[in-house]
């Protein structure tokens, strides 16, 4: 069974919508964007999203997504305008048109 995530990317006035289907939980992906947001030294959210969907090196599991997936461990958002990534375990989905999260308890990240 997978530990399925999402992570929202917001730059400017801008989001960008990113699917990861295994190893969600923040002792994974949250550390993993974590590296990556120190390693790239910028909160420019094009560089951010683009090296995580683009790394040829290896196979990160992260791709674009065009709705919000509904079976759902976490939810993360790099919010470039305020510096910040933050972690939330999912509640479950409001279903209509498009389905949206409902975040349940934030998770810290280290």
């Amino acid at each position: 069974m997978s530990t399925r995530c999402q992570i929202k990317v917001t730059y400017l006035k801008q989001s960008i919508l990113l699917y990861h289907h295994w190893d969600g939980y923040p002792e994974a992906v949250g550390l993993d964007l974590i590296k990556r947001q120190k390693q790239l030294k910028t909160w420019d959210g094009n560089i951010l999203a683009n090296e995580l969907i683009n790394n040829k090196l290896k196979d990160d599991g992260y791709e674009i997504a065009f709705q919000v997936h509904t079976d759902l461990d976490y939810w993360y958002e790099i919010d470039c305008n305020r510096k910040t990534i933050r972690c939330w375990k999912v509640k479950g989905y409001l279903l209509s048109d498009h389905a949206e999260v409902k975040k349940g308890e934030e998770v810290p990240l280290q």
